[in-house]
């Protein structure tokens, strides 16, 4: 990342803390009982540009960067250009989900553990003291303070998480959300909360997964109103049905994810012969093939853009800092499950022994002394 951009991550992650340190004292307040969602207004990004991007945007540029994406062959759409019956269908079926003050994903079906009305409405109102200033009242990542934040506060109305440890890229965990929330994320403006209590960071969490549930139901019929043909999904009957029966869809990818079975406890040890084994299957083609993408081991790497259509690069893994932590376990899940938002893939075909190979290798990139003599020479030559 540029001087000027860490420069930025860094002030914008200093103003964040400090609005978290003003807001923490006393009880979180409730939010007004008539309070409701605002219907989405912004872009759906549809398709990103095939074409890589000339660097990083600026804080405050959201909307106009997202707006430019259509003349560099990417596709948005427009919520206002949906047929005005279409939108108020959807309106009111949105109403199923409550409000701020009394949020709810009760309906057909169970719902995934933790989700139950009360301790939603817990943790909107931790939402609303820690999350929301970045995040938005809806998650849309368009909070008062978001104008000066690069990269943008995550959007989580697109059902897309980076940092997940189910193995196959797809939604996260409930601890998953939690652990992020507890660390933070390195070299961006999202702040630490090791400091709150365990159940305050869990039902914040929660009502992450509440706000993306809620606005992935939102964009998808939305995406289908606008753009029937798409290779989406299409609405066939009523938008309410659609989107109810996405709704179904949604909680059956949530309650999959916390259902998955665990990774490996405990990583096999990091030795030399460790270590060398898997600088071989990053470099390699065909196996796990990282070089492809983290170019000279990242010092090179390219932008591209990620699916919510902001700019993102592969990381500089001889970089110490981890934006989604540095535990043997945490690098093992982005290996093996890759980082689908922003195009990493996964990897099913390798062994759990040579997905730990290939994380030790890269914990130990960092530190030349950490290297065998030969691998070493090739990447610090």
């Amino acid at each position: 990342m540029p001087v000027a951009a860490r420069i930025r991550g860094s002030l914008s992650g200093a103003v964040a803390a400090l609005a978290v340190g003003l807001s923490g004292c006393g009880k979180p307040p409730p939010y007004p009982p008539d309070l409701v969602f605002p219907a989405r207004d912004d872009r759906l990004v549809i398709r990103v540009p095939t074409v890589a991007p000339a660097g990083y945007g600026d804080p405050g540029r959201l909307d106009a960067e997202l707006a430019a994406l259509d003349a560099l062959g990417g596709k948005t759409a427009d919520p206002a250009a949906a047929p005005a019956a279409h939108r108020a269908a959807l309106d009111a079926y949105l109403t199923a989900f409550g409000t701020p003050a009394a949020p709810t994903l009760a309906g057909d079906g169970p719902l995934p553990p933790g989700l139950i009305p009360e301790r939603l409405a817990e943790g909107g109102r931790l939402y609303r003291r820690h999350c929301l200033q970045c995040h938005g009242l809806g998650g849309d990542g368009r909070g008062p303070t978001s104008l000066g934040i690069y990269p943008h506060a995550r959007d989580f109305r697109r059902g897309a998480f980076k940092f997940v440890s189910t193995g196959d890229g797809g939604k996260p965990r409930a601890a998953d959300l939690a652990r992020t929330i507890r660390d933070g994320l390195p070299g961006s403006a999202m702040p630490a909360f090791a400091l709150l209590p365990e159940d305050q960071r869990e039902a914040m969490a929660a009502f992450v997964v509440y706000l993306s549930v809620r606005g992935q139901v939102e964009f998808q019929t939305l995406a289908a109103t606008l753009t029937e043909g798409d290779g989406g999904p299409s609405i066939e009957g009523e938008p309410a049905e659609f989107a109810r029966q996405r709704r179904g869809v949604i909680l059956r990818d949530w309650e999959r994810a916390a259902a998955a079975p665990p990774a490996p406890a405990a990583p096999p040890p990091a030795d030399e012969a460790a270590v060398r084994r898997g600088y071989e299957l990053f470099t390699t083609k065909g196996a796990a093939d990282c070089a492809t993408c983290h170019e000279d081991f990242g010092r090179m790497a390219t932008y591209r853009y990620d699916v919510w259509g902001t700019v993102v690069r592969p990381a500089d893994l001889t970089a110490p800092a981890r934006k989604g932590g540095d535990r043997p376990e945490e690098v093992f899940h982005r290996i093996r499950g890759g980082i689908q938002p922003a195009g990493m893939p996964a990897h099913p075909a390798l062994t759990d022994t040579q997905v730990w190979d290939v994380a030790h290798f890269v914990r130990a990139l960092p530190f030349p002394r950490d290297l065998p003599p030969d691998v070493r020479a090739k990447v610090y030559p």
